[in-house]
């Protein structure tokens, strides 16, 4: 096989940017025999780390992770591939994660959020679902090198926070896709040697100045489940442990949303290749550019690949879609040609009522389709986001019973997302309608005052707010933001009880309060009122 050729050609065309290294392994799905091994590119030199085997070095993530995140959250029916998820600016305590555009979408169907590689909707995700629970399904799923409690590394776990090698990713994918592949000849049932360490062939000779050891990460010792309880091993493939880790069902569901992963626009040529082949595949980018990583896998092959620098130098542009990628495709493009794709595992399958709207199971009053969906994803919840509401003959205002005949009511069925995601998701989704407003002399009712028509988004809880000293020794500015279901809202700014001013359109204010805790009132038109309590902590140059 070319490999050394592809990844030599692509060391030449990268140490213009002071990317030295590249590593690259290729591996037979069924078997998870090593076809190739190229632990690290020649001709970098000892200066550039050339002895360094990549393959197995421990490297931050970036983004590689989150295919796992949807499959787990799927399996454990968190989310259906539709389900909506949370694109909002996001502060978890001093934790601020941020899109790679910054820019939100207010609310995104999961499977797009993984095609898009959002960043926020995976933390938020990963929060839903539980950290150490992931921490734990990843270590069964095979990745040997998380070590270090689930604490360690926070909700980044999902966007880089930990270390992993790209044999053990590669490798992990190849699991999942030999669970897949081998489902009907199976009977729709799953082995437990599906999860199990890649090996090498006496045919195969790893290219590398390090002796090889075969990913540990089936073969740890004892680790205590979550919460506490004994019994499984962190990734040790005993019979039946990992067997129902991740159903086929699942899995599919994951391989179908990673063959859509978006490309470059500018690359006309991956389009040519998209429709030659098909492959699911993911990349990755650690924090600082230092890392570029792209896995990808067919029924019969999983290849990964990594770009950067062995001694950790991060460059700009070492981003795993602009430098891995194409040679990920490129490593494809060089194995035989593949007759069929996955096919459907509809025993691992059901068919059940989805709302067309928010990609929840169908609650009484959602507009819904029948699809099919992970037969462990049958417990996922009913759409939280279609409410009954109550308008006045003309049907354009809300009422309720201390205002109007219910006689006279139109009670039609709305879908009212939160005012924060609602925000953000009219700029995307014009067909969107909010929800009618009160009429006049309903205002005062307690249906009125239940609803919630503006929300902050920062800051979004209680929380603490660390500004930096400016360079004359003064605190920093920040902005707060608040959003409103009406686009014609005006709504009066208080700080501690001092009137600050009026918002229209766009309600945002610089401030500056200072060191000590502090309350934000918000009160519009209607005179429905918010507060929220702050502390400002200031911190030196």
């Amino acid at each position: 096989m070319r490999v050394t050729e592809i990844l030599a050609r692509r060391q030449e065309l990268y140490r213009g940017n002071d990317i030295h290294n590249l590593a690259a392994v290729v591996l037979d799905v069924p078997t998870g025999e090593v076809l190739a091994y190229v632990g690290n590119v020649m001709g970098a030199g000892k200066e550039h780390g050339e002895s360094v085997d990549v393959l197995t070095a421990p490297r931050s993530t970036g983004s590689i992770l989150k295919p796992y995140l949807y499959a787990l959250a799927l399996e454990n029916g968190d989310i259906l591939p539709n389900s909506l998820l949370h694109d909002i600016p996001t502060q978890l305590g001093e934790y601020r994660p941020e899109n790679y555009y910054e820019t939100y979408d207010g609310a995104v169907p999961a499977r797009r959020a993984l095609i898009r590689s959002l960043n926020v909707p995976f933390v938020l995700l990963l929060q839903q679902y539980g950290l150490e629970k992931f921490h734990f399904g990843l270590q069964r799923l095979g990745l040997s090198t998380l070590n270090k409690p689930p604490s360690h590394y926070g909700l980044s776990l999902i966007l880089g926070g930990a270390e992993a090698s790209l044999i053990d990713i590669t490798n992990t994918y190849a699991c999942m896709a030999r669970r897949l592949g081998s489902f009907y000849d199976r009977n729709g049932r799953s082995a437990p040697d599906d999860f199990r360490p890649l090996r090498f062939s006496k045919a195969t000779k790893p290219i590398t100045n390090k002796p090889i050891t075969p990913s540990s990460a089936f073969t740890r010792p004892h680790l205590p489940r979550p919460g506490g309880q004994e019994g499984l091993p962190g990734g040790k493939a005993s019979a039946g442990e990992n067997s129902e880790l991740l159903g086929a069902g699942s899995i599919w569901y994951t391989f179908e949303a990673m063959r859509e992963v978006e490309r470059p626009n500018s690359a006309g040529e991956w389009e040519l290749f998209r429709a030659s082949r098909q492959v699911a595949w993911k990349t990755g980018t650690s924090f600082g550019f230092r890392d570029a990583w792209a896995a990808g896998v067919t029924p019969q092959y999983a290849v990964g690949v990594w770009v950067g620098n062995a001694d950790g130098e991060g460059r700009p542009g070492l981003l795993g879609v602009e430098m891995a990628a194409p040679v990920l495709f490129e490593i494809f493009g060089q194995l035989p040609q593949e007759e069929r794709w996955f096919d459907p595992p509809y025993d691992d399958m059901a068919q059940v009522s989805v709302c067309r709207q928010s990609g929840y199971r169908a609650s009484d009053i959602c507009e819904a389709d029948t699809v099919w969906i992970p037969r462990s994803a049958m417990k996922a919840a009913a759409c939280p986001y279609h409410i009954m509401l109550h308008l006045d003959p003309t049907g354009q205002w809300q009422v309720s019973s201390d205002c109007e005949s219910p006689a006279m009511m139109q009670h039609r069925a709305w879908f009212v997302l939160p005012p924060i995601e609602e925000y953000y998701f009219k700029g995307k989704n014009p067909g969107y309608s909010s929800p009618p407003p009160f009429r006049d002399d309903c205002k005062g009712s307690q249906a009125a005052q239940s609803q919630t028509p503006m929300q902050l988004i920062y800051p979004k809880h209680p929380t603490r707010i660390y500004v930096p000293v400016d360079l004359n020794g003064k605190l920093g500015s920040t902005v707060f933001q608040v959003a409103h279901r009406s686009r014609s809202a005006e709504i009066f700014w208080h700080l501690d009880g001092n009137y600050l001013g009026t918002t229209t359109v766009f309600h945002q204010m610089a401030l500056q309060p200072p060191v000590g805790q502090h309350t934000l009132a918000l009160v519009d038109r209607d005179g429905y009122r918010l507060e929220q309590s702050f502390e400002i902590v200031g911190k030196g140059r």
